[in-house]
């Protein structure tokens, strides 16, 4: 990645601790402090000036900014300072790419939802649409024009489907997708894609404590499986677990989710929501 996106990428990881004290972002100096770093290193980091950083510089930040597994193998891999469009073998198909992937997506069985590192849904076959009582043009009208339906918003918007449909399972939905979004976004926080999105979520009710929660609660995120555990209002107790598989773009990323049964009665429910139409 770029010198300049890279120390982007850093000023916006600072800005997102906190001072205890005050409540203000972290000043430079501060992420000096907390890495052992010197304020000079830091400050032509972060504007795109020749810094050399060697591993256990890299390791600092890392933890001063209390980066997860996944934000570490992310944010390590970015402080290489090559173009993006080197990080895919020179073979790279996109187009073969996407039609194998779209073709996994259409043979699946269970719920499923297709969407980019910046949550953005690509695509979200009729089970997972029908399992959270989704309706198809409620999903759209999310969407600016021009644009694509956003995860987050669907889960954090105050009339979001899935917040009746998961009920008590909700809030763990929303900390497990958070957490990720973090890890996946996080090569994309100097982008203006990311700034808009950052600041329409800001606006939905939850969002801004539930973000800050997933940044202060110390828990480390070093897979992107997930468990869900909650009693469906329609179809009663649901257990699943969220398996995910990523196709590695030069720049946006794609990621492919389903819901995998772990018990029968789980497993009978998503048999019955194959042929289904949105709504029970």
């Amino acid at each position: 990645m770029q010198r300049n996106a890279f120390g982007q990428i850093v000023a916006s990881l600072r800005k997102g601790r906190r001072d205890p004290r005050t409540g203000r972002p972290w000043t430079q100096q501060q992420l000096a402090e907390a890495s052992r770093l010197s304020l000079r290193i830091i400050a032509n980091l972060e504007q795109g000036k020749k810094a050399t950083l060697d591993g256990a510089m890299l390791e600092s930040l890392a933890a001063a900014l209390q980066l997860t597994t996944l934000e570490r193998r992310e944010f390590f891999t970015l402080a290489i300072d090559l173009e993006d469009e080197l990080a895919v073998a020179p073979v790279y198909d996109v187009a073969a790419a996407d039609a194998e992937l779209l073709e996994l997506f259409a043979s699946l069985y269970q719920p499923a939802f297709l969407y980019d590192d910046y949550f953005d849904i690509l695509a979200a076959n009729v089970a997972a649409l029908t399992l959270h009582t989704i309706e198809p043009g409620w999903l759209q009208s999310l969407a600016g024009e021009g644009e694509r339906p956003n995860f987050l918003h669907v889960i954090f918007a105050p009339d979001s489907p899935m917040r009746r449909s998961m009920q008590d399972g909700w809030r763990m939905l929303a900390l497990r997708n958070l957490h990720q979004f973090r890890a996946m976004a996080l090569r994309h926080r100097h982008t203006t894609r990311w700034h808009d999105l950052m600041a329409q979520l800001h606006m939905l009710p939850d969002f801004s404590a539930y973000w800050e929660e997933t940044h202060f609660d110390q828990t480390d995120v070093y897979s992107r499986l997930r468990q869900h555990h909650y009693v469906h209002p329609l179809v009663g107790e649901l257990r699943y677990s969220v398996m995910a598989n990523t196709v590695y773009r030069p720049v946006v990323h794609r990621h492919l989710t389903a819901l995998l049964p772990l018990d029968e009665h789980t497993f009978a429910v998503f048999a019955a929501l194959r042929n289904a139409k949105p709504g029970f």
